[in-house]
């Protein structure tokens, strides 16, 4: 018969409690930095993301050592919301281009981190890993797009990112319904073409 320790589960307790407040917290920070760099840039002082946070300095720093970490993140972030997205809209021929609309509900993260090239150079490996799992993530989109002739041949994953240039670059300084029906307009033209 083994003998249970109250103090184990007590420990166990506080430990879960503090996990889920750094987990809060992390989020916090990553909603703050995407206001805040939606708002004043990607190079917008740290401590503006630290106060609109309301957390410490030491929070921030405890969960990001630099500004590329930060931004870093919200990458990853990102990629994981575009990873759901993508499986979701996996079940229909048109999928690639449900994504592409899709991007209209996405925008305070397409601004947010429209400048990520001034902060992480290109050829950084971890921002390689992201580019690499993006088109992972996008390729089976892109070929069943192909396949059922709604997208043209020579499409492919890196076509994308440029779309989503050319996106971001649509919705700087203005309010958000304007982002919004520049975001439609814009994915309507792309879709559909100049063509009369």
């Amino acid at each position: 018969m083994s003998v249970k320790y109250p103090y184990t589960n007590l420990a166990t307790v506080i430990m879960n409690k503090r996990q889920i407040i750094a987990v809060e917290n992390r989020k916090i920070l990553l909603d703050a930095a995407t206001n805040v760099f939606r708002q004043h840039g990607i190079n917008a002082p740290l401590q503006l993301i630290i106060d609109q946070a309301q957390l410490g300095r030491a929070t921030f720093y405890r969960n990001f050592t630099d500004r590329r970490d930060l931004v870093l993140a919200l990458m990853h972030q990102a990629l994981a919301r575009l990873e759901q997205k993508a499986a979701f809209f996996s079940q229909y021929p048109d999928g690639f281009v449900r994504l592409l609309k899709n991007h209209v509900h996405n925008l305070p993260y397409l601004t947010a981190l429209m400048e990520y090239w001034r902060v992480i150079e290109r050829d950084d490996p971890e921002l390689q890993q992201i580019y690499l799992r993006r088109n992972q993530i996008l390729q089976p989109l892109i070929d069943t797009a192909i396949q059922h002739k709604i997208c043209r041949a020579d499409l492919n994953s890196q076509d994308y990112a440029l779309v989503t240039a050319l996106l971001r670059a649509s919705f700087q300084g203005m309010d958000e319904a304007a982002q919004i029906r520049l975001a439609e307009r814009a994915i309507e033209l792309l879709i559909n073409g100049i063509k009369a």
